[in-house]
C-alpha cells in the first residue's frame, strides 16, 4: 500500500473554486477603485511647461529672433511661436490636452492671465529675446480639470523660466 503525502496529492476541484472565488471577491473590491483613480495632473503639466519655457529660451538664441510662449484662449493647450507671428506654431511645440504626453488629461484646460494679450484665439504669456532673456511680465497660470475645478495654479516670476506654485 502506497502512502500519499500532502505535497504529492494536488488540489481538488473544490479547493480551486474556493481560491477563484476569493480572488474574484478581491478583484470586485479593488478594481473599481483603481479604474476611477486618476494621476495628479498638476506636476506633469508644470514639468512640461517648465521644459517648454526653457526650450523657448534656447529657440530664441538659436534662431536669432524673439520667441514667445502662447496659450490657447480656450485653455486647450499651448505652443511656442516667433514673436512676430504668435499664431504660427514652431514645429513640434504644440501641447494639447488629450494629445501626446497630455493624452490622459483630456478635457483639462490651462488658463493664463497676464499683461500681454493676443489678437485672436491665443494669449502670449512669455517672451524671450535673441539673447534668451525673458520679459518682465508675471503671468498667473491655472490648470483646471474637465469639470472646471482648479487643480493647480502657478505664477511665472519676471525674467524666469520656472513656474512658482501658488499653494
Amino acid at each position: 500500500m502506497q502512502r500519499r503525502t500532502l505535497a504529492s496529492r494536488g488540489f481538488s476541484f473544490i479547493e480551486v473554486m474556493v481560491a477563484a472565488a476569493v480572488i474574484a471577491v478581491f478583484a470586485a473590491l479593488v478594481v473599481p477603485g483603481l479604474a476611477n483613480a486618476t494621476r495628479p495632473m498638476g506636476e506633469p503639466v508644470k514639468q512640461m511647461l517648465d521644459a517648454d519655457l526653457r526650450r523657448a529660451r534656447t529657440e530664441s538664441m538659436v534662431r536669432g529672433e524673439a520667441v514667445v510662449v502662447v496659450a490657447a484662449r480656450d485653455g486647450s493647450g499651448w505652443w511656442l511661436a516667433p514673436a512676430h507671428e504668435p499664431a504660427t506654431k514652431i514645429d513640434g511645440t504644440y501641447r494639447g490636452f488629450g494629445r501626446g504626453g497630455l493624452g490622459a488629461m483630456k478635457g483639462a484646460t490651462l488658463f493664463v492671465k497676464g499683461d500681454q494679450e493676443g489678437d485672436g484665439d491665443y494669449r502670449v504669456f512669455a517672451e524671450f529675446d535673441t539673447l534668451g532673456s525673458r520679459d518682465e511680465g508675471v503671468p498667473s497660470i491655472e490648470l483646471r480639470d474637465r469639470d472646471g475645478k482648479t487643480v493647480e495654479s502657478w505664477t511665472l516670476p519676471a525674467g524666469r523660466t520656472r513656474l512658482a506654485s501658488n499653494r
